[in-house]
C-alpha cells in the first residue's frame, strides 16, 4: 500500500501528475507528469508538513491509499542514487534520472529513497504507463486529520 496527501482543492488533479508537471520535482524535471506517493501514512504526513508554508492550512487536506503490484514497481539501488540526492534544492541529476525513468515507461512506480528519512521509501508513479489507469481502481479515501498540535 501507498500513500497520498493531497489538499483538497487539488483532489481533481491528485491522479494526473499535474503538479509535479509544472513545477518539477526532485525526481521529476518539470513538463513531465509524475505523482510522488509515500510507503506510510507517517512518511506521507512529513513529506507533506516539510512543504507546508502556513499551518492554517492543515485542515485542508485528504488521504489516500493506492495499491501497485510489485511486478509494476522498479527499484532505484542505492548504487544508482546520485551524488548529492538529499541536496536542497534538489539537484538536477535526480530529476534526470526520473525523468528517463518516465520516459522509459518501464514501469508504473519508481521507489526511491525519502530524503528526510533515508532508510524509508517514497514511489514516483508514471500517470502516463499504459498500465496505470487500472491501478486506480485500488484507490481508497481514507479517514484522516492532522494533530491540531501540529503548527
Amino acid at each position: 500500500m501507498l500513500y497520498r496527501i493531497v489538499m483538497r482543492r487539488y483532489l481533481a488533479s491528485t491522479w494526473t501528475g499535474y503538479g509535479a508537471e509544472i513545477y518539477g520535482g526532485r525526481w521529476n524535471h518539470k513538463g513531465h507528469a509524475a505523482i510522488y506517493l509515500a510507503s506510510s501514512v507517517s512518511l506521507a504526513m512529513l513529506e507533506t508538513l516539510v512543504h507546508i508554508q502556513d499551518s492554517s492550512t492543515l485542515s485542508e487536506f485528504e488521504l489516500f491509499q493506492i495499491e501497485i503490484d510489485d511486478s509494476n514497481i522498479m527499484l532505484l539501488q542505492p548504487q544508482d542514487w546520485p551524488t548529492g540526492w538529499r541536496d536542497d534544492p534538489a539537484p538536477v541529476a535526480t530529476m534526470d534520472v526520473g525523468t528517463e525513468w518516465l520516459a522509459s515507461g518501464s514501469s508504473i512506480g519508481l521507489l526511491i529513497p525519502s530524503t528526510l528519512v533515508p532508510s524509508e521509501n517514497n514511489m514516483l508513479l508514471n500517470p502516463q504507463h499504459k498500465d496505470f489507469p487500472a491501478c486506480l481502481n485500488s484507490v481508497k479515501s481514507l479517514s484522516f486529520a492532522f494533530d491540531p498540535r501540529l503548527k
